[in-house]
């Protein structure tokens, strides 16, 4: 073979080589190809399954979608924008200009504004509920939403894009609301003024029960007459005390209940609630212990008569459910910060206990303790409105108690914090002194040990006198005689006529308790006590003893825990404007006041009482708020006019006379020009109160 076939052939098989690689390659390629083809098949059939769905969802919801091209300014829209206004496809706007025209006039304002505030990026979002026009000339209320989603290089919006809902039935709905609401508040405000209405028919007549009793009171009566008066009071009282509990249930069901805030002292609020609730007691021979935490600040500032309303709910119930034993109430300090005092109080009663089933439901309305038995009566109403008057004042509740063992209510409330008010200033004396508690009572011990602990007294307790003495007697002899001994008077008794005192019990101060209505016998008055103070005591009370004992001063060592009012309507007699409607209440403010010393005038309502106060110089008025003719606010308004045209006039202090004492009816006397005000039926000390600050 020659050498140019050789050379031929192996430039044949060379671009063989090429023809065969390049077929390959293009092979390859027709595979890729294919692959291709078939995955960008399958993406298309993706897209068009989600497409279809989407225009199912959107056919399916209502909802109409729209695009709107900012450089030309062109509108497009689904299918279904066109159904939404009733109008053909070809008649909806081609232009956002045009589209401006089927929105309400009233709500084109906000919807400019809303796309206004989406465009310069204050929003993530275009959102407006809004008007559009249908086919039918009518409106359509319709939501729309909507977002840029392309922009120019410098940020510029190029393309809007958004979907369009009826909202129609929504508003509908709002507007059913709407309507129901005025309907319930309407009815709510018919409420609240049958209520007042109410409470004002009923606490007029009861003033003239309670005031005309009062003044019986202070007539030379018989014993007899003089117990028929007593039950007329009670009755009236107690009619009183149901009365007030249905409405204060009534608010709570309308949400009318608010707290008022006003500077009290926890000691004088335990002082009057003890005082309270002794007189019942002691009919049932039930003992009442009290214990006053001495870290409890003097002052803070709370709902004095709201906290008093739910202890007293405890309290009544331990008296009316114990036969036997005895009610102890305390009052212990939990924690304070810069704002708020955190407190605690307790109410233990040894009576007939309540089951576990019971339990569940006993804050519950219209449910007693005892239901299988009428012996107790009660409404069911009080232990329900005291929680939620403890939830008022961001407390909680917890009831311990199991049938037969009594029951044990603790609760705690946070009041406001008074700058400056501490705890009461103990005198450094008290501090290390070591006493001894003879009481065979274990809880009135246990309490008092706690009490004198707090003071940083060293205090022990022993149940009789017998083995209190052996102790007293063996502390002289080593040199370490105890500075006070507090006998109890149930100590004291059994061992009268066997006592003996020595040496050891004639140096040691020594302070006897024993319960109010007790008559103490001679005897044990022989045994030498320096003091004798009757329990349930607080603690002012009993510190006030403490020193009178080793001092022969009176010092005060709870300094500013209860400041008397000067008596000033005792010097200063005063010529007052009574208006008021009832006879029988102003025959009973008549008698009250003039035997106080005061002149009254009367004006039988508003009118009457507006003219008497333009010819004549007051220095209080007293002014009924429902009145014929003209009200008592109505009143109260044209009285501070007259004084704004005639400055010689002066101001003058108006008190109103009111059957509700809820917030709103108290700002309403403010508004008026009122300066202050007492519930119906009014107490002697809250009148004089009034004539004091006058």
């Amino acid at each position: 073979m020659s050498e140019d076939l050789k050379k031929r052939i192996q430039q044949l098989e060379s671009k063989l080589k090429v023809v065969r690689l390049a077929s390959m390659q293009w092979e390859e390629i027709q595979r890729t190809y294919q692959k291709s083809n078939d995955r960008l098949q399958q993406v298309f059939g993706d897209l068009n399954q989600v497409n279809e769905r989407l225009t199912m969802a959107f056919e399916a919801s209502q909802m109409a979608w729209w695009d709107w091209d900012f450089k030309s300014g062109k509108m497009e829209y689904s299918g279904n924008m066109a159904l939404l206004l009733g109008l053909k496809q070809e008649a909806l706007p081609s232009t956002f200009s045009a589209f401006l025209e089927l929105i309400h006039p009233d709500d084109a304002a906000e919807v400019n504004e809303n796309l206004d505030r989406h465009l310069n990026g204050s929003t993530p979002f275009f959102e407006s509920e809004y008007r559009l026009k249908t086919s039918m000339d009518d409106w359509k209320w319709v939501f729309d939403k909507g977002k840029i989603v392309e922009k120019d290089i410098i940020g510029k919006p190029l393309r809007l894009l958004g979907v369009t809902m009826d909202v129609e039935r929504k508003k509908v709905h709002e507007k059913n609301l709407l309507s129901e609401f005025e309907k319930a508040d309407e009815a709510n405000k018919a409420k609240s003024s049958f209520l007042a209405t109410m409470a004002h028919e009923i606490y007029t007549p009861l003033s003239g029960v309670v005031g005309m009793a009062e003044i019986l009171k202070q007539s030379e009566l018989s014993p007899e007459q003089m117990e028929y008066l007593e039950i007329i009071v009670d009755s009236a009282t107690n009619l009183l005390s149901v009365f007030n509990t249905i409405m204060d249930f009534l608010k709570i069901e309308a949400n009318q209940i608010e707290l008022n805030s006003g500077m009290f002292s926890v000691f004088e609020l335990m002082e009057d609630l003890v005082s309270t609730i002794i007189p019942e007691a002691r009919e049932k021979e039930l003992e009442v212990i009290s214990s006053v935490d001495p870290n409890i600040p003097l002052q803070v500032r709370g709902d004095y008569a709201r906290l008093k309303q739910v202890l007293r709910v405890f309290a009544d119930n331990g008296v009316k459910f114990t036969e036997n034993g005895e009610i102890t109430i305390m009052a212990n300090f939990l924690s304070w910060d810069e704002e708020t005092v955190n407190l605690e109080f307790r109410v233990t009663d040894t009576g007939i206990g309540i089951s576990e089933e019971a339990l569940k439901r006993i804050f519950t309305s219209f449910t007693r303790i005892s239901p299988s038995t009428g012996k107790y009566g009660g409404s069911g109403l009080g232990l329900a409105i005291a929680r939620h008057l403890i939830i008022k004042m961001k407390g909680e509740v917890h009831v311990d108690s199991a049938p037969g063992k009594g029951s044990s209510f603790t609760f705690n409330v946070i009041l406001d914090k008074v700058a400056g008010s501490a705890p009461p200033v103990i005198d450094q004396k008290i501090k290390g002194m070591k006493v001894m508690i003879i009481d065979p009572s274990p809880t009135r011990a246990m309490i008092l040990l706690d009490f004198l602990n707090r003071l940083d007294c060293e205090a022990e307790h022993f149940s009789t006198l017998t083995d209190g003495y052996m102790e007293i007697s063996h502390r002289h002899n080593i040199k370490k005689p105890l500075d006070l001994v507090i006998v109890d008077y149930e100590a004291a008794e059994p061992a009268q006529g066997s006592f003996e005192p020595g040496p050891a019990w004639t140096e040691v101060g020594k302070i006897l308790l024993y319960y109010q209505g007790t008559i103490v016998g001679q005897k044990v008055i022989e045994m030498g006590f320096g003091c004798m103070l009757k329990r349930p005591f607080i603690p002012s009370q009993f510190a006030e003893t403490f020193h009178n004992l080793i001092s022969n001063t009176t010092p005060e060592p709870f300094a500013g825990l209860v400041e008397k009012p000067v008596a000033r309507h005792e010097v200063r007699k005063l010529r007052i404007l009574l208006a008021e409607d009832n006879l029988i209440n102003q025959k009973v403010a008549m008698v009250t006041l003039s035997k106080l010393g005061h002149q009254i005038d009367i004006a039988e309502n508003g009118q009457v009482a507006v003219s008497m106060f333009k010819k004549n110089k007051y220095d209080l008025i007293l002014m009924d708020i429902f009145m014929p003719e003209q009200d008592g606010l109505e009143a109260s308004r044209e009285i501070r006019q007259i004084e704004q045209s005639d400055p010689s006039k002066g101001t003058i202090h108006i008190c109103a006379l009111t059957a509700n004492a809820d917030k709103d009816d108290e700002e309403k006397c403010y508004e008026a020009g009122i300066n202050s005000y007492i519930t119906k039926p009014f107490k002697l000390d809250e009148l004089i109160e009034i004539l004091d600050s006058v």
